[in-house]
C-alpha cells in the first residue's frame, strides 16, 4: 500500500470544488425561493430533488475542470477567468438543456435555470476574483523552504517571485555552509 503524500495544489482544486457546489446549489435555491416565494410549486418541494442538483453541480464540475477553472494559477489573470469561466458556463447550459431535452424530469424550470446560471456566475467569478487576495495575505499559501543558496536555488526563487506564484512563500534557504547565512538571493 502506496503512501499519498499532502499536495497543497490538489487541496486547493478540491477547496475550489467544493466551494463551487456549495454556490451552485445555494444559487439554484435562491432563485427558486426568489422566482416562487411561496407560489406554485418550486424546484426544491420536487420529489426528483436530488437528481436535479446532482445533474446540475456534476455537469457544470465537469465543464469547469475542463476549463481549467480549478487551477489555482488562473485565478490571478482575472479577465481570462471570467470569460473562461462564461465559456464554461456556456457549455453547461447547453449539455445541461440537452439533458433536460432527453430527460425532462431533471428540469427545473427556465427561469429558475436561466437566473441561477447568472448567480452561479456572479458567485463564482465573485470568490475567484477575491481569491488571489485571500492568497496574498497567507490564507492559501504554501510555505516553501529551497534547499541549497546556488544559483538554482536562486533562480527557482526568482521565478516564483517573478511568475507572481502568490500560492507560495518563500520562508527561507537551508545550505550546509554556514559562511552563507543571511546573503540576499
Amino acid at each position: 500500500m502506496a503512501m499519498h503524500e499532502y499536495s497543497h495544489r490538489s487541496a486547493m482544486n478540491l477547496l475550489s470544488a467544493f466551494i463551487d457546489g456549495i454556490f451552485i446549489v445555494g444559487s439554484v435555491a435562491a432563485c427558486d425561493f426568489l422566482l416562487w416565494g411561496g407560489e406554485g410549486r418550486p424546484v426544491f418541494i420536487t420529489e426528483n430533488l436530488h437528481y436535479k442538483v446532482m445533474a446540475i453541480v456534476f455537469i457544470t464540475q465537469i465543464t469547469f475542470y475542463y476549463f481549467d477553472l480549478y487551477e489555482v494559477k488562473s485565478f490571478q489573470y482575472r479577465i481570462k477567468m471570467g470569460l473562461q469561466l462564461l465559456e464554461a458556463l456556456l457549455v453547461s447550459f447547453i449539455f445541461l438543456c440537452i439533458i433536460y431535452y432527453f430527460v425532462p424530469f431533471l428540469g427545473i424550470g427556465r427561469k429558475i435555470f436561466l437566473f441561477s446560471f447568472v448567480m452561479i456566475f456572479l458567485l463564482t467569478f465573485s470568490w475567484r476574483f477575491f481569491s488571489p487576495w485571500m492568497s496574498k495575505n497567507g490564507l492559501f499559501k504554501e510555505r516553501i523552504l529551497i534547499v541549497g543558496t546556488g544559483g538554482w536555488a536562486q533562480k527557482i526563487a526568482r521565478e516564483i517571485l517573478e511568475n507572481r506564484q502568490d500560492s507560495f512563500e518563500i520562508v527561507g534557504f537551508v545550505d550546509d555552509k554556514h559562511g552563507k547565512v543571511g546573503e540576499n538571493v
